[in-house]
């Protein structure tokens, strides 16, 4: 990693980011409305409304078998196209659905379609730009989602607040088009700059597939460490965190600050963290990472137990802001560290096997989590939050011991 692919000009850079700017846009309009929609408008009721959530997870689980074949045999360009298709149709058909009958398709077609691009990103990140600016392009790519959803989510409230119904129908077809904005601009730089697969295959001229992936020891490790860092952190600050909070007897707008503060940080030491990730390494920045999110814990423990509301929020974001450095630090190390571990011609298996543990968290996270507070209490999360981050901590290292073990065999057996 060196610091010129991280400062050099970078063609096609500006393009991507606002390509994914544009859809993280659309999203943000529909953040804070889409289950106020599914209850308000179209009256469905909460078990309903739930399903649309779990049907949109689930699609983006089930295609991810589809996205490897597709990818490899037509490369990533091809299925991003298709999942900017299915992506905008489903919220295309979510916007004029006025039952549960088309729900329900519109949910099961635009999870397909976000599984299918999430399955594919990397590799096509790699053709496009190399594998020297991944870090840079996914740092990039965090900060612009972070500012773009926070102004989508802002105009989204206003624009219900002041066109009611209509306002809905705006935020949802605006979201839908998004998708086929970022496709297009996608599209445009895999012909421009994607070039054919730099995909050297093995002697057999045969691919390995994602069983491969799964049955790699030192790949593994990493998964089980990406897997307990959506559980345990990005998958559930969204959701359970908000609660844990709310229990507190903190107002949403109280909330809201901590939130912002949470983004506020990224979109701040986005620029930072890239540049203390190629000082320390991959590997040492995801550990500072989960160190940052420890400390965010006990700031968070901290808050909940103070008195006045003026403290627990001067903590909570405080909290915010240290789970935002750790989200800095995450974004440009975990997908480098998978194209380094993947053999050259299994890059699209591997990638798609990472985006299948992110969804398998993100879809558990407040499965496991909320239960955990309702039933249990704060404590008992603590106490789980703590050996989540210990899992992970021990799986990043077992995956360090691990790798320079294979490169020593490597370097021998040569």
């Amino acid at each position: 990693m060196t610091s010129a692919a991280h400062r050099g000009p970078l063609p096609g850079y500006g393009a991507f980011l606002t390509g994914w700017g544009a859809t993280t846009f659309g999203s943000g309009l529909t953040l804070p409305i889409t289950m106020i929609y599914l209850r308000e408008i179209l009256h469905l009721p909460l078990a309903s409304a739930s399903l649309y959530f779990s049907l949109f997870a689930l699609s983006g689980l089930g295609v991810n078998p589809l996205a490897i074949r597709v990818g490899r045999a037509l490369g990533p360009g091809t299925v991003v196209v298709m999942a900017a298709v299915l992506q905008a149709s489903g919220w295309g058909l979510f916007a004029v659905a006025g039952s549960m009958t088309l729900v329900v398709p519109a949910a099961a077609l635009s999870g397909a379609g976000t599984g299918m691009y999430y399955a594919v990103q990397t590799p096509l990140l790699m053709r496009v730009f190399g594998e020297d600016a991944l870090s840079r392009v996914l740092s990039g790519q965090n900060r612009t989602t972070a500012l773009m959803m926070t102004v989508g989510t802002l105009l989204g409230g206003q624009a219900v607040q002041r066109f009611g119904v209509d306002g809905y129908g705006a935020c949802l077809t605006v979201n839908a088009l998004s998708y086929l904005v970022h496709g297009t601009i996608l599209a445009g730089l895999v012909r421009k700059r994607g070039g054919a697969p730099a995909v050297r295959l093995p002697e057999s001229g045969r691919r390995r597939g994602r069983p491969a992936a799964l049955r790699d020891p030192v790949f593994l490790c990493l998964m089980v460490f990406q897997f307990c860092l959506v559980i345990f952190g990005l998958g559930q600050f969204d959701s359970v965190v908000p609660a844990i909070l709310g229990n507190a007897q903190l107002s949403v707008a109280a909330i809201s600050v901590v939130m912002a503060c949470n983004t506020g940080g990224v979109i701040v030491l986005q620029g930072v963290a890239l540049r203390v990730v190629e000082r320390i390494g991959y590997i040492g920045a995801l550990v500072t990472a989960i160190v940052s999110w420890t400390a965010a814990l006990a700031v968070l423990g901290c808050a909940l137990l103070m008195s006045g509301s003026l403290p627990k929020v001067l903590l909570g974001a405080a909290f915010g802001v240290l789970f935002a450095v750790g989200e800095c630090l995450i974004a440009p190390s975990v997908q480098p560290l998978v194209t380094r571990t993947a053999p050259p011609d299994s890059l699209e298996s591997y990638a798609a096997a990472t985006s299948l543990a992110h969804g398998m968290g993100a879809f558990l996270a407040p499965l496991i989590l909320l239960p955990v507070v309702e039933a249990a209490g704060v404590g008992a999360y603590f106490v789980l939050q703590l050996a989540g981050f210990g899992l992970a901590l021990y799986a990043l290292l077992f995956f360090r011991r691990r790798t320079a073990r294979r490169r020593e065999t490597a370097s021998t057996s040569h």
